[in-house]
């Protein structure tokens, strides 16, 4: 699947949905934590960002797929792998690297700023 088909009405939308029973389990368990509702999820496709409640879901699922740590730092190389796995040109995955590998002040933050910036460079004509 696409890295951010529609990144964003659950977790395939986020994480790259593999089909896996244990990851679905981990996403339901991040709905769960965060206290994200459909709604909410439905934000992110009109690009909004700034729920807590979905910031949250979006660092615990990043954390899921590994692209980010425990500590909320982004994981380059597991990024990146994964743009590729899902067709991308090393073209975008290098204007990614670039334009949007940086931690912001919370992991939180960093979860937002890197899918926003991400899903601008990858999806451009949807902006």
């Amino acid at each position: 699947m696409k890295f951010l088909a529609v990144l964003f009405v659950s977790f395939c939308v986020y994480t790259q949905c593999t089909g896996d029973l244990a990851h679905e389990q981990a996403v339901t368990k991040c709905e769960q934590q965060s206290g994200v509702t459909p709604e909410i999820l439905g934000e992110m496709q009109a690009h909004k960002f700034d729920n807590p409640k979905l910031a949250a879901y979006m660092f615990c699922v990043h954390k899921v797929a590994k692209f980010q740590n425990e500590a909320g730092e982004l994981q380059g190389d597991n990024i990146k792998a994964k743009l590729k796995e899902d067709g991308y040109d090393d073209t975008g995955i290098q204007q990614v690297a670039e334009q949007c590998f940086h931690n912001q002040e919370t992991p939180e933050k960093t979860a937002v700023e890197f899918t926003k910036c991400s899903w601008k460079i990858l999806h451009p004509k949807k902006h």
